[in-house]
């Protein structure tokens, strides 16, 4: 089981990495990403506005949306293929990198940018790239993550959990038919 699931983070890491890609990100600069001291520009140089700010404690149910600039480890309770910690570890004017653990021991890594989302659930995740992004809904055993905005050194990352319990059948593949031998 511990393979599968390693594979399974293997396989949502390269999907993460290999088809999401910065749609229509302008990279608007925070306004002063050097320290010069200087105010922003204009509105759109301002920092991005998350409905939890910089609380990531608000993340620990699956369900928040926080401004990161920087590397941060995010606490959650298993959501999402048991996920228990989701580290980002680099944030930049494309989207963040990321790491996460489970309470097995289970770990995975990749990039989320603007434009895509990603859905990790027992035994697998994915993502999904393009069109409209719309806040995901919630999944009974789904942990969705979705950058809300991205601007040069900090992203609104948007955390959405179902209810605990087996994901939606159409993200468990079906078991392959064994023919049985007659003896």
């Amino acid at each position: 089981m511990r393979t599968a699931r390693a594979a399974a983070c293997a396989l949502v890491t390269a999907m993460a990495v290999a088809s999401c890609s910065n749609s229509g990100s302008t990279g608007a600069g925070l306004g002063n990403p050097q320290g010069t001291g200087e105010a922003p520009a204009s509105a759109t140089d301002a920092a991005p506005i998350a409905a939890d700010g910089t609380n990531f404690d608000a993340c620990a149910d699956g369900n928040c949306e926080v401004v990161v600039s920087g590397p941060v480890d995010i606490r959650l309770t298993g959501q999402g293929g048991g996920i228990t910690l989701l580290s980002v570890t680099e944030v930049d004017s494309t989207g963040l990198r990321f790491t996460t653990a489970s309470a097995e021991g289970d770990s995975g890594s990749g990039k989320l940018t603007d434009g895509c989302t990603l859905r990790f659930y027992s035994g697998g995740g994915g993502s999904s790239c393009g069109g409209e992004q719309a806040p995901p809904e919630r999944e009974t055993g789904v942990l969705a993550m979705q950058l809300a905005s991205v601007q040069e050194g900090a992203v609104v990352l948007r955390l959405v959990a179902g209810e605990p319990g087996p994901p939606p059948t159409r993200y468990v593949p079906p078991m392959p038919h064994i023919p049985q031998i007659p003896w």
